[in-house]
């Protein structure tokens, strides 16, 4: 994830832009780090153990173990992103 981690805070940051200019909500923000982070990484993942030689059935659950990962962890990993930046004092997302 150190080499993804700016891509992905930049798509981040546009994800979150685009969903808050509907408002500011608690579950607008998870759905829209929860899309992000699946959105982001799943494709990423997918690419990686295709690479390393998965395919058909290991690569669906591949597939689906890092979508149930990335779906339960967008959330968490988000509001630990804000943090950080507000630790180096940067505005959250």
């Amino acid at each position: 994830m150190v080499l993804t981690a700016q891509p992905y805070g930049l798509w981040r940051d546009a994800v979150m832009r685009r969903w808050a200019a509907a408002g500011d909500s608690s579950s607008r923000a998870l759905l829209s780090d929860t899309f992000a982070l699946a959105t982001f990484q799943v494709p990423l993942y997918t690419l990686i153990i295709w690479m390393g030689g998965a395919d058909g059935s290991g690569l669906a659950k591949g597939v689906l173990g890092t979508t149930v990962v990335m779906v339960t962890c967008g959330r968490p990993y988000g509001e630990w992103l804000d943090l950080v930046r507000r630790w180096f004092g940067f505005r959250p997302a």
